[in-house]
């Protein structure tokens, strides 16, 4: 009986070592095929990195220091503008009429003086 137990215990310790050396195996075994993938996402990851800084500088340095306020200079000077259009159109009418009232009076004065002489 005592064999039978020597051989159960070489048996439990032979699979324990053999699963050690398996387990070893497949975790090289593993890395090795990961390893192209690790380097693969390192490089993605730098590139992400880059482009999140040159996104940033897009972002903050160009668009909210230059373009936005230039775009609010630019949107001010057109809405000015666009008022003082919109105060002067009474003004044109006017002045349309008045230079409509103008013609008939030289034109009027014009024939007169005709006559006259």
């Amino acid at each position: 009986m005592v064999d039978k137990e020597m051989l159960t215990a070489m048996e439990d310790l032979l699979d324990r070592k053999l699963d050690e050396k398996l387990d070893e195996k497949l975790d090289q075994k593993f890395d090795e095929k990961l390893k192209p993938i690790n380097d693969k996402l390192e490089k993605l990851d730098k590139r992400t990195s880059k482009l999140e800084v040159d996104m940033t500088y897009v972002k903050v340095d160009l668009l909210e220091n230059n373009v936005i306020p230039r775009l609010s200079t630019i949107e001010g000077c057109y809405l000015d503008t666009y008022k003082r259009y919109i105060e002067k159109t009474d003004q044109i009418d006017r002045i349309d009429l008045d230079i409509s009232v103008l013609k008939q009076v030289v034109a009027s004065h014009s024939e007169q003086l005709k006559k006259a002489q």
